[in-house]
């Protein structure tokens, strides 16, 4: 015998309107097989999203199976009396090989040099954090962050530097309790792909000031925050002895947790949540001669000649509609003091 499950009811508001389930079309056709990569590739689209509580989707919108073409690979085009990367096949300068960068991803440049022992003239300079922000696709559409457009490791031979200027590491010390500056200098190297990168230490004319009563309203509250900054630290620093502090707290992309925050779970305490925004760098990248990353560089290769709407689809999906030719960095920075409501009240 068949049995079938009874349909579930459920309660909803009479003006609330009816949850709508998530539908995909059908499979389009394989594509031919690309010789190069030897697979082949389907898609379906979205024909309706999930609206009003209703089921998601579940699957991927692409697919590809390994194949054996019939034509064979041609590879990419020749790179005359330049150098060919092995993988990717993109095009470096003579001057780059053995010179102690690994220009190709593969490091084919550095392979069978004369010299075994080459060192990088630049290999005292720091990598600049968070460049790789800068680098990545975007898609206006999903309005979200994307693979690698300029590649963020091509130096292109060039001992080029960035000094940090004002820049400190902000560390806590356990000893002392108390957060704190580095007062070491660093200079990182700039990549090719950056005309210009400058590090900041500007903040905002003020911080904006809210009270709250008890730890539950203070986390309900940072719960609910939402951020499109890159990403931003939150701080509880020293104050007179009515203050109450403890470290470690900790936010990415407007998510975050507070170590023993039970401890801050009495009546008698109160938070004090100061927020601005800070910038951290602005930059400016090339106009002319940039150079890939070398993922899309073969993502563009393997686009078909003919336009196969999954196939254009899929690389706007992994690379978005735009990438960033300036902008500044940065994001938001928030102070939280921890205060005791009856030493207040008696000062």
């Amino acid at each position: 015998p068949l049995f079938l499950p009874l349909p579930r009811r459920s309660s909803r508001d009479v003006n609330s309107p009816a949850p709508v389930d998530c539908r995909l079309s059908q499979w389009s056709g394989w594509t031919d097989c690309f010789p190069c990569q030897e697979k082949k590739h389907r898609y379906r689209r979205l024909e309706q999203p999930a609206q009003f509580g209703g089921r998601r989707c579940t699957g991927h919108l692409w697919e590809e199976q390994a194949c054996r073409a019939e034509t064979e690979c041609t590879g990419p085009p020749g790179c005359g009396q330049d150098f060919q990367c092995r993988e990717t096949g993109r095009c470096i300068k003579r001057h780059l090989v053995c010179n102690g960068d690994t220009d190709c991803r593969d490091g084919s440049d550095e392979d069978n040099c004369e010299d075994e022992d080459i060192e990088s003239p630049c290999e005292h300079l720091l990598p600049i954090p968070g460049v790789e922000k800068a680098v990545q696709g975007y898609n206006i559409l999903t309005q979200e962050r994307r693979q690698n457009i300029y590649d963020p490791e091509f130096f292109g031979g060039f001992c080029e530097y960035v000094y940090n200027g004002e820049w400190r590491e902000l560390r806590y010390d356990a000893a002392c309790e108390r957060l704190h500056y580095g007062d070491e200098e660093k200079y990182f190297r700039k990549p090719y792909n950056f005309h210009l990168y400058q590090f900041l230490a500007h903040a905002d004319s003020g911080f904006t000031f809210e009270f709250y009563e008890d730890s539950k309203d203070l986390l309900e509250a940072l719960k609910s925050d939402k951020s499109n900054s890159i990403g931003f630290t939150i701080g509880i620093g020293p104050g007179s002895g009515i203050v109450m502090v403890h470290p470690g707290f900790t936010f990415s992309r407007g998510k975050g947790t507070l170590k023993n925050f039970t401890q801050y779970d009495r009546k008698e305490v109160g938070f004090i949540r100061a927020v601005t925004k800070v910038q951290t760098a602005r930059f400016k990248m090339r106009r002319d001669n940039i150079v890939l990353d070398e993922d899309v560089l073969l993502s563009l290769q393997d686009l078909p000649d003919t336009y196969n709407y999954g196939m254009y689809a899929k690389f706007i999906n992994d690379y978005g509609t735009h990438f960033l030719t300036s902008g500044t960095m940065g994001g938001i920075f928030e102070y939280i003091l921890v205060i005791n409501k009856e030493e207040m009240r008696r000062k």
